[in-house]
């Protein structure tokens, strides 16, 4: 409202903007750098000590007239494409995370087209670093919701307010969709615990005619607290047999310096019928996965630090106490004996020294479950800090 925006600037588009340029287009971006600490034999795969340039985020707004609006966001990961990042193992990229043109017509009906971040989970919508209170995400939205997750295609969204109090959200897509299996047995990726990720349609080659369908649908009965549902189903191998249907559940819950929010979601393969080799289908493809998290958050600020160093310590600054109990179940290949079952506790604190720039301390606590996982020593200190721009 006070940069006279479009509505739709609200939602995942409620960005900083660094400077004006031309006919109403608008830049800015967010960056985040991390130091992490592993736990681990010397040697060992699971020991790091390495800082990371993780993401620069660059974006681009554009009110192209009263209805026509245009949005992107460019992220560069780990130093960017041919670049390791201070990551071990890991090398950079560079991708356009969505571009979207909206044709905003009501309230309650609006197109978008583009490559589009899909509404699959609240997590995805708003996962942008400065937003959070801690450094990695939710192991649920890393490996059965694939943040970022974004596809091309078109749909329709919109709000309508049943009440004077309340309000109801809803984006509905069309999307290419994901593709895990070929007709002659290649997989997206042989790792349970990648098998979604590595499907993502911006990851593969498009091996099927029919497009996915993704949605969320979010009721918030008042002020503080939203509660929401989405799915993403679709075919994802050559034979347009097998279908690949995720649902998501997710919340978040404010009344004054306490938030509760978290998520869960499921994945559930089709995994019938053979390959052109004669292979099982059931073998190439994992079964089932669930995971969610929960994470308490209490916002504060001691008198006494204001008092002593009012500079730093301002009105708008704050710390952030947050703890996140978090587990995912990856499932198995073939018949299904034994379990890729993992559980992590992070408590945090941060401090922020406005809304836009943040400093993260956290400590993971991790485990291992099942007979084909072995307990590691991966527990982990991480640092990082975090700034719109």
């Amino acid at each position: 409202q006070e940069k006279g925006l479009a509505p739709v600037f609200g939602r995942q588009y409620a960005k900083p903007f660094l400077r004006r340029f031309g006919r109403n287009t608008y830049v800015g971006g967010y960056i985040d750098h991390e130091l992490q600490f592993t736990e681990g034999k010397d040697g060992s795969s699971a020991k790091e000590h390495t800082f990371d340039q993780h993401r620069l985020i660059p974006f681009i707004y554009s009110d192209v007239s009263d209805r026509v609006k245009f949005a992107t966001e460019i992220e560069f990961e780990h130093g960017g494409p041919d670049a390791p990042g201070g990551v071990i193992g890991q090398s950079g990229s560079l991708s356009v995370e969505f571009a979207t043109l909206d044709f905003l017509i009501t309230d309650w009906f609006n197109y978008r087209g583009g490559i589009i971040l899909s509404p699959l989970g609240k997590y995805n919508l708003i996962h942008d670093s400065p937003l959070q209170d801690l450094t990695e995400r939710p192991m649920v939205d890393r490996f059965i919701i694939p943040t970022t997750l974004s596809e091309a295609g078109m749909g329709f969204f919109g709000t309508v307010y049943p009440t004077e109090i309340s309000k109801l959200d809803y984006e509905i897509y069309l999307v290419n969709g994901f593709q895990s299996l070929q007709d002659d047995g290649t997989q997206a990726t042989s790792n349970p615990d990648n098998f979604i990720r590595s499907s993502e349609g911006s990851l593969q080659k498009d091996n099927n005619t029919n497009f996915a369908v993704v949605g969320r649908l979010a009721y918030s009965p008042f002020l503080g607290l939203e509660i929401g549902g989405s799915f993403h189903t679709g075919n994802v191998d050559e034979r347009n047999r097998n279908r690949l249907t995720i649902t998501a559940l997710d919340w978040i819950y404010q009344k004054g310096a306490f938030e509760l929010v978290g998520e869960m979601a499921h994945a559930m393969y089709d995994r019938d019928g053979v390959v052109s080799t004669g292979e099982e289908v059931s073998d190439l493809i994992p079964g089932d996965s669930f995971g969610y998290y929960i994470e308490p958050r209490y916002h504060f600020m001691p008198g006494f630090l204001q008092d002593m160093a009012p500079k730093f310590f301002n009105e708008f600054s704050t710390f952030t106490g947050v703890v996140r109990y978090e587990a995912i179940d990856m499932g198995t290949f073939g018949d299904g004996e034994g379990k890729r079952r993992r559980t992590r506790l992070t408590p945090g604190i941060n401090y922020r020294y406005t809304e836009d720039t943040v400093f993260k301390a956290e400590y993971q606590f991790n485990w291992e479950h099942g007979r084909v996982l072995e307990e590691t020593e991966n527990n982990t200190l991480l640092f990082s800090v975090s700034s719109y721009f």
